[in-house]
């Protein structure tokens, strides 16, 4: 007796695999005869939400009111900075990292050169910044460097 050789019976195996695959996919046939596609809705019968009785009432959040999220490492409570107020060289020895802020954006804000608040803190990846990290921050510069 002849042994087919391997690559044919794995042509044969394929063949009836891409069969029983097609005819899977193509659902086989339609036994009610009936040739009727399906219904569409009529837009005007379709129900919809109702309308409110009353409308809610706006509530306006306060932008100076939003505080960040925790963050899932401990912070250091005892060197936290309140937040700036914006004038240059109020923000005191230390600085706390909050939600959006940049080296350049915390140099502005703080009063120094973004140059000299990085050296001040040389294991801090300034691309990097987590709120509640806790930077050093120089004293004060005369003319705080201006942001890109």
């Amino acid at each position: 007796m002849n042994v087919p050789p391997r690559k044919f019976i794995a042509l044969i195996w394929i063949a009836a695999l891409a069969a029983l695959a097609l005819a899977v996919a193509c659902g086989g046939g339609d036994d009610d005869n009936s040739g009727q596609t399906g219904q569409l809705s009529d837009p005007q019968t379709v129900p919809t939400a109702t309308e409110w009785v009353q409308a809610p009432d706006i509530i306006v959040l306060d932008p100076n009111n939003i505080q960040p999220l925790p963050t899932d490492r401990p912070v250091d409570t005892t060197t936290h900075t309140p937040a700036a107020s914006g004038e240059p060289g109020v923000c005191g020895e230390t600085y706390t990292v909050v939600a959006d802020d940049t080296i350049f954006g915390i140099a502005e804000k703080c009063g120094v050169s973004p140059d000299d608040l990085q050296s001040a803190n040389p294991d801090v990846d300034p691309h990097n910044l987590h709120i509640g990290d806790v930077l050093v921050l120089p004293q004060a510069s005369e003319e705080p460097t201006a942001t890109p």
